[in-house]
């Protein structure tokens, strides 16, 4: 799955953190769904652990459809106001969420 999600060099710590589902390797979030949340300018971002951790507090790079590799354009530095996970119809607020099944 490393090669479809991660465009960059086969060997580098990114992309064997994807193979390996490694949570201590850089973050490798997919985001697949962002919905506007009750504050205005908040988005609630679903989405999968496929390297590292994520956890609240943690800066974050999102990177949109239109980024470039080594550009700044359609990318943005936010930090992660919460962590929740959904299991079923209940939502679970964690500290953090590392790769692989939880």
């Amino acid at each position: 799955r490393a090669s479809i999600l991660y465009t960059g060099p086969a060997d580098d710590e990114c992309c064997t953190g994807i193979r390996r589902c490694d949570p201590h390797a850089p973050l490798v979030l997919f985001v697949s769904k962002m919905v506007p949340g009750a504050d205005k300018g908040r988005f609630v971002a679903f989405g999968r652990v496929f390297g590292g951790t994520v956890s609240a507090g943690q800066k974050v790079r999102i990177m949109g459809p239109n980024y470039v590799p080594g550009g700044k354009e359609d990318m943005a530095v936010r930090s992660v106001q919460r962590v929740v996970l959904f299991m079923g119809r209940k939502m679970e607020v964690v500290e953090s969420v590392p790769a692989g099944s939880t």
